[in-house]
């Protein structure tokens, strides 16, 4: 061992140990009785934490709080000599796992602490307006009501059982309402009012049926019952009602009362299935706790959700107001200074950003969503430089200027520009599905309709960056037609489309059944049918042979079904895309089950049968999709062949599977063709492999389509 490593080493145990110390095994005893006294002497550390806790300390909770802030300290000082003494980071590690072992405190622990009483709340309240107005833009007169609120209870007094405040936050999309409590719970525990500065959400519009109600118990529970002292409740314009009940029983009673026996089980609020036991949880209440209720609708959404008696109980409303011109001004300052600072800390780079890229963000970014949209633009921007960073392992300390080109913002650096921005919309994917639309047969109608999406979107995202109203339009679908006439391969490209103009965040497609939504046993289907949906959203559902859904008025779980299928059609506007597809005349009825179906599926597309010449085309592009032509003589009987088909019945034949299912047996015939005849085009497809014979017959009842 060096002498430089040496001299370390003994630091070390000095500060952990003492100079008197030598071996890891002996204890430091905390007592709450000022007559004891710690067992070491040696250490001026230990004597000081001896002291501290025969003087100061008065109970467990004040030992833990006090040995917290004497460890503080020592970490500061340790900070300071790792700087005097050549301490790297494993040093510090080691010294740090020492510690846990001394003291059991880990950094998890220190998450945690016991809240300071007596607290001088004028004083307090006036320096956390100023650390809000700090990190807040633009919100003084909202950030003057987020303090009234959270000091009330510091004013008025507590009531026991009852919550610290019940306060409502309203304001537009991007309006900075969760960046608001984010930072007013830091402040709180930063002045040791709380215990916790963790922030708890329940979005009410995850529990849509009584089924759930175990489950939204649990959340709540496991969220009153939690360190954390500000709990907020989301979406709850959409809350399933006894649910609601429940939270306006909290606000105007202080709890509420549960309608079965619960008991606990390793900390989990469970439903008692053997009678009675003991220590049995019979009610929930919000003592202790801040009720925060978030809406962009006013307090007027508030009344209609859960009543006047509930507004009678809040005493507190703060309003946030839009972002203006200037507000984006100073946020823009914020988050490229913020960008700087994380790009030295974290990638090691000296970045610029000069004011022309300003001038594009605060063009470009989403007026109607406000700081959202601003922040996520910045973090684009840092994605993509630390994209670059990890591709081309950019050398420390290696200057980059964040500046415009061609109305795109772009790095520069050692002779390279790279792209920040990252956009929502792709045009290599918008060709593709371009050139596979291009590829279907027929369906010509469809295509326009689908291609003409494209502008209608891009022109509300223009109108969005402006700051001007945009004029939604329905997307959900109803597809009609017979089978194999293309309604799912449809689908599946509208999905990619939407996902590649940015009409959609994910672009998937969910095809399901009446199988896959509706259950055997009564409360089950809302579930199941949610359960399907929220694998949907940010896609597309689409639901084939949706009229099965519908058996008749006393389909009671289809009906269920449908409900919660139109619920969720409201509830996720922007974010789900529902396509139902079946029969035309099976469709028009079951379009009558639910009076709120119709005005939801304003663009009905039929698609036709194929013709026999769509049909020859389409066997045309199977056989090359497997490797094989289709000789020229064969070309005119086939496509004879699929026109007498077709008008004799094409839903029996199935239209573009019939074209498959043809070219499939060409295909074998024609390898027993040339097992017997060796010499052959292995490629071709000849007018002998073709079975073209009329197997369909025409259909019982000429009305059924």
């Amino acid at each position: 061992m060096s002498r430089k490593d040496e001299e370390k080493e003994k630091l070390m145990r000095e500060i952990l140990y003492g100079k008197n110390r030598t071996s890891q095994d002996q204890k430091i005893t905390l007592t709450t009785d000022p007559a004891k006294k710690t067992e070491s002497t040696g250490s001026s550390a230990l004597n000081s934490i001896s002291e501290a806790t025969s003087s100061l300390l008065k109970n467990a909770n004040d030992s833990f709080a006090e040995l917290r802030k004497i460890l503080e300290k020592q970490q500061k000082d340790l900070e300071k000599m790792s700087k005097d003494n050549g301490f790297n980071q494993k040093d510090m590690e080691r010294m740090q796992k020492e510690i846990e072992k001394d003291y059991g405190i880990t950094e998890e622990d220190s998450r945690v602490q016991t809240p300071v009483k007596n607290i001088d709340s004028a004083k307090m309240f006036t320096e956390i307006l100023q650390e809000l107005d700090e990190k807040i833009v633009g919100q003084e007169e909202a950030l003057k009501q987020f303090c009234v609120a959270f000091r009330r209870p510091y004013v008025m007094g507590e009531e026991k059982g009852r919550a610290k405040n019940v306060i409502i936050v309203t304001g537009p999309k991007g309006s900075g309402r969760h960046a608001c409590i984010t930072q007013m719970a830091s402040s709180l525990y930063a002045h040791r009012a709380i215990a916790s500065d963790e922030v708890y959400t329940i979005d009410m519009s995850l529990y849509q049926s009584g089924a759930q109600e175990q489950i939204f118990l649990q959340d709540l529970y496991k969220d009153l019952s939690g360190k954390g002292s500000i709990i907020c409740f989301e979406n709850f314009e959409v809350g399933f009602p006894s649910f609601l009940r429940m939270l306006d029983s909290l606000v105007c009673t202080g709890k509420v009362t549960l309608s079965k026996r619960y008991v606990l089980n390793k900390g989990v609020l469970v439903e008692n299935q053997t009678g009675l036991v003991k220590n049995a949880v019979d009610s929930l209440d919000a003592e202790g706790k801040y009720l925060v209720f978030i809406t962009t609708k006013g307090t007027s959404a508030v009344q209609d959700a859960f009543g006047a008696d509930f507004l009678y109980h809040v005493l507190d409303t703060v309003t946030l107001k839009r972002m203006t011109e200037r507000d984006a001004d100073e946020y823009n300052e914020i988050k490229s200074a913020a960008l700087i600072e994380k790009a030295k800390k974290n990638l090691k780079l000296d970045v610029t950003v000069d004011s022309d890229v300003k001038d594009w963000v605060k063009t470009h970014y989403d007026k109607t969503n406000g700081s959202d949209s601003l922040t996520q633009l910045y973090n684009d921007f840092y994605i993509s430089l630390s994209q670059e960073a990890l591709t081309e392992m950019i050398p420390e300390n290696t200057e980059v200027e964040f500046t415009v080109r061609d109305d795109e913002p772009v790095a520069v650096y050692m002779d390279r520009s790279v792209k920040l921005s990252r956009s929502k919309t792709s045009s290599d994917e918008i060709e593709a599905v371009n050139r596979d639309l291009d590829a279907i047969v027929g369906l010509d109608m469809v295509k326009d309709y689908i291609r003409s999406l494209q502008s209608h979107i891009q022109m509300q995202e223009i109108r969005k960056q402006q700051g001007m109203k945009t004029s939604e339009i329905s997307k959900h679908m109803i597809f009609t037609g017979n089978p194999g006439t293309g309604k799912t391969t449809i689908a599946r490209l509208i999905s990619r489309y939407m996902k590649a103009i940015g009409a959609l965040s994910q672009g998937q497609l969910v095809e399901v059944t009446r199988a896959d939504l509706v259950a055997q046993y009564v409360g089950q289907t809302a579930p199941l049918t949610m359960s399907v949906i929220k694998s949907a959203i940010g896609g597309v559902l689409f639901i084939d042979e949706a009229y099965s859904l519908y058996r008749g008025k006393d389909d009671s779980f289809g009906l269920e079904c449908i409900d919660t299928i139109v619920k969720a059609m409201e509830d996720n506007r922007d974010s789900l895309i529902v396509i139902l597809a079946g029969y035309e005349k099976e469709m028009k009825g079951f379009l009558e089950s639910n009076s709120g179906l119709k005005s939801r599926f304003p663009n009905l597309i039929h698609f036709p049968d194929y013709t026999g010449e769509e049909l020859r085309k389409i066997a045309e592009i199977q056989a090359k999709s497997k490797g094989y032509y289709i000789d020229e003589g064969a070309i005119r009987e086939l496509e004879a062949y699929f026109e007498d088909v077709q008008s004799i019945n094409a839903a029996e034949a199935g239209n573009g599977r019939l074209a498959r299912n043809v070219v499939e047996d060409a295909i074998l015939r024609q390898s027993q063709r040339l097992v017997k005849n060796p010499g052959g085009k292995l490629d071709e497809l000849r007018l002998d492999d073709f079975d073209l014979t009329v197997k369909v017959q025409p259909p019982e009842d000429d009305d059924m389509f």
